[in-house]
């Protein structure tokens, strides 16, 4: 199995960082606009891409206020995310949080994979970019999505 891992230093609480993650009002700013998410541990959501021609179907597996969130991939439009998990780790970091990021379960390292770390890096910082200044970058608005022409 293969694990896509990153570590990332956010200049806002873990508090406010953990509700950007876990909430669809969060989601919406940070990851894709076009977002639904039952933000209970146990609950759903779907997160879509181009047009919905791209669809993310998942459970929060695991809600740890302010420490963790764990989305389960239930389906997804690149079929090797089916099954992974998504893992957010918020650690306390002065003033600001340490996010450990981790999607895990891959069971190939393909072109699927690459392009995976290549997105998360992507948004992640447009997480960052949204809670320190209050604007982020969210599909269809993400730079891999300009530089592809999608909407």
């Amino acid at each position: 199995m293969a694990d896509i891992l990153h570590l990332l230093q956010i200049h806002a609480p873990r508090e406010k960082v953990h509700a950007a993650i876990a909430t669809v009002d969060g989601v919406r700013d940070w990851f894709s606009r076009d977002a639904d998410l039952d933000s209970r541990a146990g609950g759903s959501g779907e997160i879509r891409f181009a047009e919905r021609t791209r669809v993310i179907k998942l459970e929060v597996e695991e809600l740890e206020p302010p420490a963790r969130i764990v989305w389960k991939v239930l389906s997804a439009a690149m079929p090797t995310w089916a099954n992974t998990n998504v893992e957010f780790k918020l650690d306390a970091d002065g003033a600001g949080t340490l996010l450990h990021f981790a999607q895990r379960g891959f069971l190939e390292v393909d072109d699927f994979f690459a392009m995976s770390a290549t997105a998360w890096a992507s948004f992640l910082f447009s997480l960052k970019q949204y809670l320190e200044t209050g604007q982020g970058m969210p599909h269809p608005d993400d730079i891999l999505s300009r530089s592809h022409g999608a909407k």
